[in-house]
């Protein structure tokens, strides 16, 4: 009966607020006060909960019991100093528990900075449109509504005078004193020129479309005034909660993808933060990365069939290999293959087809290191007792596995869960 009551009437749940009020009190003043003044509180409680929780007491009857439960409560508790300063502070204590509880034991906020995971889970991107005039930069509210709803910044500096683009400073805070801060800020230098540009992504030079990434020159070396220097469009990568809860019940499963500290990790891995990746093997297996793409586990190759698995092996074989775009997985051979064949495309100016090649050929050759555990077809890489393998779906793009080996068990925080910004069409779980 007094669960009905207390969903239908607001003063029987006003009521019952009270009456937790003042037991909360006498708990905390037990051990302080007389115990005539104890046995009074006790009685006065115990018939108020008769009162409230009984169906037949009338709105009047309730009225004067609660009446009576505060005068008693006056009577015979003892007044806090700074009542209202203890109050607030006991809320906000509650609410600092309650926060990092949560985040300690159910879901862990992340932030996706780097690429490695698309197009599953991005980082942050970014679009020249110094050869898009069709595209306006917002103002005003619009503005505002794209960089705190959908998480986009747009950047544009116009040239003043002529000159030649000769680099950018080093980045620095945009606020803050000493370690603490927050924004960075560069200085583009065209000509005699510096052009400043406030609150700048993790990679100016590469997120502001200056230079590319592959070749490290200037995508536009040299400009006319009123030419745009910068014009561009970036989104920023996604916040997702990572599930903690989930893998205290059971075991991780092939094709999830999981989250893991990397403090204590090897020199290959940044330390102090954290890596996600789909999970591709356990403990004890035999892991090999054919020239089809496909990983093969035991000896068995994984398919669009395996859970997990759907979106990654559903790429064309006939198309190479490309950055953010699903291809597989690719070992070493496959993977400078297509980064030469991609380079090739963005060489130095001046050079000739077969000095292009050339080129192509040694600067992918430096970035062997990526798939130095699976440096071709034929390499088998056994996954360590009570540790798991990862890698990054961007395979042409990704720090992972295939880079520096397995991960331990105990270094595993959780699973993905939802990505709860920005409000895009990747919102959600």
């Amino acid at each position: 009966m007094y669960p009905l009551l207390w969903l239908v009437h607001r003063r029987v749940r006003k009521a019952a607020e009270l009456h937790g009020i003042v037991q909360k009190h006498l708990d905390h003043q037990r051990d302080v006060l007389p115990e005539k003044s104890v046995a009074e509180l006790e009685a006065g409680l115990a018939a108020f909960q008769a009162a409230y929780r009984h169906g037949g007491t009338s709105k009047d009857a309730l009225k004067a019991a609660v009446q009576q439960m505060e005068d008693v409560a006056h009577k015979w508790l003892k007044p806090y100093p700074f009542a209202s300063y203890r109050e607030n502070f006991e809320s906000f204590l509650g609410t600092a528990v309650l926060v990092f509880a949560f985040k300690t034991f159910f879901a862990t906020p992340m932030e996706i900075p780097t690429g490695s995971a698309q197009p599953t889970f991005y980082g942050i991107t970014a679009d020249d449109l110094r050869d898009r005039p069709d595209v306006p930069i917002p103002t005003g509210l619009r503005r505002f509504w794209e960089k705190w709803a959908k998480g986009t910044t747009y950047y544009e500096v116009i040239a003043k005078a002529d000159g030649e683009l000769r680099g950018i400073t080093q980045p620095t805070k945009q606020l803050g004193v000493g370690n603490l801060g927050f924004g960075k800020k560069i200085d583009v230098v065209v000509g005699d020129v510096s052009y400043p540009v406030a609150w700048v992504p993790e990679s100016p030079q590469l997120h502001l479309k200056l230079y590319n990434p592959m070749t490290r020159q200037p995508y536009k070396a040299s400009f006319k005034a009123g030419e745009p220097i910068i014009r561009c469009r970036v989104r920023s990568g996604d916040r997702l909660f990572v599930e903690r809860l989930t893998y205290n019940f059971r075991k991780p499963r092939r094709g999830e993808y999981f989250v893991f500290q990397s403090t204590g990790m090897p020199e290959a891995v940044t330390p102090g933060t954290h890596y996600i990746k789909r999970l591709i093997a356990f403990g004890g297996e035999k892991v090999r990365i054919g020239d089809d793409r496909h990983v093969y586990i035991n000896g068995r190759r994984l398919e669009t069939t395996d859970p997990g698995f759907e979106k990654v092996y559903a790429f064309d074989p006939a198309r190479t290999p490309a950055d953010s775009v699903f291809s597989g997985h690719v070992n070493g051979t496959v993977y400078q293959r297509a980064l030469a064949e991609a380079m090739a495309a963005s060489a130095p100016a001046g050079m000739d087809a077969s000095q292009r090649a050339r080129w192509a050929t040694d600067e992918a050759s430096r970035m062997a290191f990526v798939t130095s555990y699976f440096p071709d077809g034929q390499t088998e890489y056994t996954v360590r007792a009570n540790c798991m393998l990862g890698f990054g779906d961007n395979t042409m793009s990704s720090s992972d596995g295939r880079h520096w080996g397995d991960v331990p068990r105990e270094k595993i925080i959780g699973k993905s869960w939802m990505v709860m910004w920005p409000f895009t069409d990747r919102w959600g779980w």
